[in-house]
Parts: C-alpha cells; structure tokens; sequence
C-alpha cells in the first residue's frame, strides 16, 4: 500500500538541523506506516513525536515544549542556528513538498513557530524558489500513556481532600461524590449541575466494534461497557464501568492499563481517514500479550483508513516481528548528542533496550579462519548486530555438516541455524527449490538428484521401518523435501574459494616481508597458487614456525577489515541477508 501511495498527505522524512539535543541534521524517514522510536530515557523520543505533532498546519511544537525559568531554551546553537525541523510530504499531483518550521523568539511569546522559507544550509532541496510551502494538513490523534489516568486515580493518588464535617479523607470524598457519578450511569443522558457549572459530558455506550476491539486487546470477554467524561472528583478525567458475564466493575477497580486501551481505542477508531497517530510509551501497564495484540489492532487500522502511526516505546513485544525500516534507534554520541539510525532489525533493537535476545541466529561454518572472518566483520558492523549471532566451528568439515547438521536441522525446522560454507563448496549457481516444480515431479528420485546436485553428496536418510519391513518411501521423500528448503534458505557461501584467499594481500606481503628482513620469502610465495601454502611460508618467514599459520592470518585478517575492501562488502551482505530472515 505504502509503495503504490495509498497513504495519502503522508510525512515522508524529517530532518533536524538544530533541534533539542538530537544531533545536527539527524534525519528520520518513514518508509512504513507505523514507525516506533526505540532508545533509552532522555533520548530525545518524546521530543521527536512533539515536532511531529507541531508539523501539520495550525499545530506547534509549543503545546509540548516551552521555556521556564528552571529550563531556558537556548535561542541559538554556537553556529547561530535556531530551533527547526523540516518535513517532505507530496501534494495532490505527487510533488515532494519541503515545509521548513523554526522557533522565533518574540517578546510576547517567547516559543512562537512558524513556517520560514527554505534554508540550503540545512540541505533543502531548491524545490519552490524560495518559497514558503504550506504545512501538510493532517488530523493527529496524540495520546501520553504516561498521563493516562482514571478520574478515580487522579484524585485517589494525587489530591488531598478539603476536610469538613462529612469529609476527613479521600475515602469520604470518594464515596459522597460517586453517587452522582452513580446517577449519570443509570440515567444515562444525565449532566449534572453544580453550583452553575456543568461536571459530566454525555455518557457514551461502547459501540460493538469498540467493545471487540476493546476485548480483543485486553484479552477479556466485556459484554458492555460505559464512559463518561467528568470533574465530579474535581479534575476532569475519564470514568469507565465495565461489564463482563460475572461481574461489573469501574475504573477503581480496574487496571490503569484498561483505561488506556479504552483511551486508544476510542480515538484512533474515532480518527479520520489519513490522520497522524502519535502514540507515547502505549505498553505502560499493559502485559506483553496485551501489549503484541495492542499493535496488531494499529496495524490493521492503519490499513483500513491509511493511518500514519508513530510509537515511542520500550517494548519488545511492539517491535519484535516489525520490519527493520519500521525501527529508528535513538542512541547518545560521545557528544552527548543523540543520533536516529534507520532500518533496525528488532533483534538489534533488543540491544538497544538490554534486552535478552532469544533468538539469536546460529552459523555453522567449516573452519577456524571462517569463524574469525565472520566474527570481525561482526565487530566492525556494531554490538548491535554481533548480538544476534553465534558462530560455531566444528571439526569434519563441510561433509560432516552435510551429512549430520543440515539432516538433523532441517528434519527439526531449525529456523534460526543457518550454515556459511567456504566459496569452494558452491557446486551450483543456486539452489534447487523444490515449489517451483509440478507436482509430478516432486519424486523421491528427483529430490535425491536436486540433493547430490547442491552437495556433491548422496546423502543418506532414515525414515521409519527397516530393510525387512521396508522403509517408509513417503516419509524419506518428506525428509528430502525438508532438506532441500533447508539449504534453499539457510545456505550461504563465502566469497572466492577458501578464507585464506579472502584475506590475502600479496602487496601487504611483499611489503612486510621486505621490512622484516625475509624479502626471499617473496619468490617461495609467488611460486604456488595454493593461498594456504602462501600462510605458511608467510607463518615461517615470520615465527620461524611454519605451524603458526594461525599468527600470520591475524595479522591478514585485521589489514582486510581495516581495508573494507569489495570482497568485505560481500561479507556483509552475506550477513545482513542472514540477519534480516
């Protein structure tokens, strides 16, 4: 839908070349339609869903942050740049528009925005000859979770009663005021007037698909339920009486995590159609289960009326199963600035959040000098994406792990165990996928063909029965089939032959050999094509060992990661593939 342009008047990035404590011109793109922000406390989330919400037309920063004698903004940055953002969305006819908003100080009101010409320092594009583009018009729907709370608990937990000769403590208060709060549920279109001032809206009924949705989310079967909106307990709050086959309860007796998914509900599927959902931290007190059926609900309504959602959380269950171009990690520089980084996968998320990876991706790899070269481009790619992997050598081979791992992983579904063969293992160019034949071909005999094609290998397989009672044949083509989905999506092979050839640098020889003195060492490597043979008269010149092979290829292997050559390219690719199934 988001490729085809059906989410119309749709923020398509924003940039900050000057804006809180986020680093200069961060930027953060929206690729698909419900994004959530993902970082540690005071990283700049909640402030980033403030400009969001300033940047449509008659909205401002303003209602979110403003400055107090204990927190002055500082009008300029040091480069005499002023607080701003700038957003693109396209128009009608599908033009990219650049709207550019800047705080401006005014001495009548000292946290004015407005809309200012476009700024080429800030890397806006010349789209309009300088001219001031309109604000994208869009309803936005924004909801705090952490303010989220019941009238009952915004009295019960933050007022203390104004004591007479009905009332010592909040107990009294509580009790004397609910009776009106008892009359507005039982008589329905009640409004109560006290001393000239209305205290209730109207009380509203949940509609079915608000109570289903209510339902669903909270994992409870309500049969109906009533809000109403009222300063009966002095502060203007929301009131909640549900109803379930055994019992009815209100707000006091609920969990705060119910009155906000009634919150939630009640606006996004009250929002209009391309509307802007700004959503903070909406996991609070809510359980994990709650919490994963909470995005499925923003999901499937983002679909149904083209929503555009932003969520800051800090919630595995919200963001694990989302696309990596849906996660933005905010993370602190040495600076003390806080940059964005785009296309995350949950599981690098997890990182971000000290959460406990539990799926961490397993490669199996043939030898020692593999393993080293995986694990240093893991380093170089970041903790963040180290964390999801682990990666095991065992001693036999690639026809060990041919005969016995792929058969035993690929028999067990192990979806997280993937195999990273050396380049001289890739027999054909790829691999055989046994959906993309008809049906009558998907025989035992072709699928034993397909396997010894892939491996080199007749592999051997161990359906039930035995010799006398004759092996089940729909049961050993089962597990042929098995074994060749295995390797059509958990294969993948090293660039060039074998990592000794990935890592070697024949001008990075010459040129230590010639340093250490060993320049006849030259002659003896330019002599064999075979690149271990070259490790180990490198490994002698060096150690005097030609054993210590393993000291010559450290010292290839940290000149190859610091060079990032196009082979290293290719390494990272291998992973990032890895990593993104």
């Amino acid at each position: 839908m988001k490729a085809r342009n059906a989410f119309r008047n749709y923020i398509e990035y924003i940039q900050f070349p000057y804006f809180r404590n986020l680093d200069k011109n961060t930027r953060i793109t929206f690729n698909f339609p419900l994004t959530v922000f993902v970082g540690q406390n005071g990283s700049g989330k909640s402030s980033t869903l403030h400009a969001l919400y300033g940047a449509p037309k008659k909205n401002t920063p303003y209602e979110y942050w403003f400055s107090t004698a204990v927190d002055p903004i500082q009008e300029v940055s040091a480069g005499g740049d002023r607080h701003s953002f700038f957003y693109v969305y396209k128009d009608n006819r599908g033009r990219p528009l650049e709207v550019l908003k800047q705080r401006i100080f005014k001495r009548n009101n000292p946290d004015y925005w407005e809309t200012a010409r476009p700024n080429l320092s800030y890397g806006m594009a010349r789209i309009t000859a300088g001219k001031r583009n309109q604000p994208i018009e869009k309803d936005v729907v924004y909801i705090d979770f952490r303010s989220e709370l019941s009238a009952f608990d915004k009295y019960f937990y933050f007022k203390k009663p104004r004591k007479s000769k009905t009332i010592n403590n909040k107990q009294d208060f509580l009790r004397k005021h609910s009776v009106f709060l008892r009359r507005i549920v039982d008589g329905h279109n009640v409004v109560i007037n006290r001393y000239g001032e209305n205290k209730n809206e109207l009380l509203k009924t949940f509609s079915a698909a608000e109570l289903q949705h209510i339902s669903f989310i909270l994992g409870k079967k309500y049969v109906s339920g009533k809000f109403v909106e009222h300063k009966l307990f002095e502060e203007w709050g929301y009131s909640v009486i549900f109803e379930t086959s055994s019992y009815s309860y209100s707000e006091a007796f609920a969990g705060s995590g119910e009155i906000a998914v009634v919150r939630l509900v009640l606006e996004v599927l009250g929002a209009k159609q391309y509307s802007l959902v700004l959503l903070d931290e909406p996991e609070v007190s809510l359980h994990p289960g709650a919490q994963k059926r909470l995005k499925h609900f923003l999901l499937e309504e983002t679909r149904k009326k083209q929503l555009q959602v932003v969520i800051s959380t800090h919630s595995p269950s919200i963001i694990e199963d989302l696309p990596s171009n849906a996660i933005k990690v905010f993370s602190q520089l040495p600076s003390g600035k806080f940059n964005v980084r785009n296309g995350i996968t949950p599981g690098e998320a997890f990182y971000h959040l000290e959460q406990t990876n539990l799926a961490r991706k397993t490669l199996i790899v043939e030898d020692l000098l593999s393993k080293e070269i995986i694990n240093g481009v893991l380093k170089e790619m970041g903790d963040a994406t180290a964390s999801l992997f682990q990666i095991n050598f065992y001693t036999g081979g690639a026809s060990v792990i041919k005969n016995h791992f792929i058969n035993v992983y690929s028999h067990a579904n192990e979806t997280n165990k993937f195999i990273v063969f050396d380049g001289d293992q890739k027999l054909v160019p790829q691999h055989f996928n046994p959906d993309l034949i008809i049906e009558a071909e998907q025989t035992n005999e072709r699928f034993r063909q397909e396997i010894q094609r892939q491996t080199g290998i007749d592999i051997p397989f161990y359906p039930d029965g035995n010799q006398d009672q004759g092996a089940r044949a729909d049961q050993e083509k089962e597990l042929r089939e098995n074994y060749l989905k295995f390797y059509l999506r958990n294969v993948f092979y090293l660039p060039l032959t074998i990592p000794e050839e990935i890592i070697w640098n024949q001008e990075y020889a010459e040129k230590i050999l010639t340093v250490s003195g060993k320049a006849v060492f030259i002659e003896k490597i330019n002599a064999t094509g075979d690149f271990k043979e070259k490790f180990l008269s490198v490994a002698e010149a060096l150690t005097g060992d030609r054993k210590d092979i393993a000291s010559a290829e450290r010292i290839f292997l940290e000149k190859w990661l610091n060079d990032k050559n196009a082979i290293y390219d290719q390494v990272v690719t291998i992973i990032s593939s890895i990593r993104d199934l």
